[in-house]
């Protein structure tokens, strides 16, 4: 297959298709409590700030096996670490099926969070070592519309198993599909590195040693100002997504049904922008910096606008402009990582630069949660907040300087 001129494998492909396949699996275990957390709250008796940690205990174990996870991938390759990472956030998952109370249910979802930490790094070592050229920008662009289909198909398909057969029933399921995917990943996944035994002894030569590469980064400015400016987006765009659905059922007295029909044409719309986000990457390359800066500037007031809206007909044209403005910077970040770093270092940097990402999706939906039970559940004031973290982002992206 040729694509405007950059020649793509059955081999690429394959790949492409099973990396794709993980992350997106990675978003559906991530976000399967968040859209049924009033059926969740009500079952274990929760107040908004314990609903709220549930999405932060996965991500309290997400967070802690980023770097880690992106230093394994660059030591051992990617599908072994991908293997392990499915059948762990998998387990984990299916588990929260059978939760007794608030504080196993915390429990399982550091466990899957732990699972589902080093899929970032790895699928992304993936997409660089199979396309290392041309064409990198709009690979991660197509790669990155995983996440927003997550996102969609967990809010058509959780809250509808949930209506009619509970949410223990409902989460169960979600936890099946990443162990099934293993067998798929098992036969497809394959490494290039691993065709030339002599490369693959020098990139693991090269990987160095773990606090070695972490010192490197450090020292690096381009890593710091994109690490902290994903600090402050992911905060803006998974805090939106833990909290959106809940919103709209608490506060505009929606279904769960109906909220998640809302949210899943949100993620749809990010479908179509992450691909266009990651070929206008391409095409300019020396200033993608600012594209995505103004992006995230872009999501500031787009979020004021939805947290503001009271009109339950207008949410169908407000979730895909929010779900464009949520999502379209991510490609532009992801693939600046292969640029900063040489390609041996480039799991660790993506596990690295995430961890910080996900710090800040990590501890959103908890300060979020708590802002509303400080304000009698008044969400103007946490939409007023995410829109902060949009804008910081974009502001710290301004600062990224390209290489010489």
């Amino acid at each position: 297959m040729n694509i405007k001129g950059v020649e793509i494998t059955k081999q690429q492909m394959g790949v492409f298709a099973i990396v794709w396949l993980c992350f997106l699996l990675s978003f559906v275990e991530r976000l399967s409590i968040p859209t049924v957390l009033p059926l969740v709250s009500e079952s274990l008796k929760m107040s908004s700030a314990q609903g709220g940690s549930y999405m932060t205990a996965f991500y309290m174990g997400y967070v802690a096996t980023q770097l880690p996870g992106g230093w394994l991938t660059d030591r051992f390759g990617y599908r072994k670490v991908l293997l392990c990472s499915l059948i762990i956030m998998g387990g984990f998952t299916m588990l929260m099926s059978t939760v007794p109370s608030y504080e196993v249910g915390f429990l399982y979802r550091v466990l899957a969070g732990i699972g589902s930490g080093a899929v970032f790094s790895s699928c992304l070592r993936a997409i660089f070592d199979w396309f290392p050229g041309k064409g990198r920008g709009t690979a991660v662009g197509f790669f990155q519309t995983s996440t927003s289909m997550g996102l969609t198909i967990v809010n058509l398909l959780v809250p509808f198993i949930a209506r009619d057969h509970g949410w223990r029933f409902a989460v169960f399921i979600a936890g099946t599909l990443p162990v099934i995917a293993v067998v798929f990943a098992w036969f497809m996944l394959k490494e290039r590195i691993a065709n030339s035994s002599v490369t693959a002894q020098k990139t693991v030569s090269q990987s160095g040693s773990f606090f070695g590469n972490v010192l490197a980064l450090l020292k690096n400015k381009n890593v710091m100002l994109l690490a902290f400016s994903g600090f402050f987006a992911n905060a803006a765009t998974w805090g939106t997504a833990a909290w959106a659905n809940t919103y709209m059922n608490k506060e505009l007295h929606v279904s769960l049904v109906v909220a998640g029909a809302i949210m899943s044409t949100y993620g749809l719309a990010a479908v179509v922008a992450k691909p266009i986000a990651g070929i206008l990457g391409d095409i300019f390359s020396d200033k993608k910096q600012y594209l995505c800066g103004i992006l995230l500037l872009c999501f500031a007031p787009t979020l004021l606008w939805f947290g503001t809206n009271t009109n339950i007909q207008t949410l169908y044209i407000l979730a895909p402009i929010l779900g464009v403005a949520a999502y379209m910077y991510s490609p532009l970040q992801n693939a600046y990582i292969g640029e900063i770093v040489p390609i041996h270092m480039s799991g660790t940097a993506a596990g690295f630069v995430n961890s910080l990402w996900q710090l800040g999706s990590m501890f959103c939906p908890f300060v979020i949660g708590l802002t509303l039970d400080n304000t009698n559940n008044n969400y103007y004031y946490a939409f007023v907040m995410l829109a902060l973290f949009a804008f910081l982002g974009g502001v710290t992206m301004m600062f990224i300087k390209n290489k010489k």
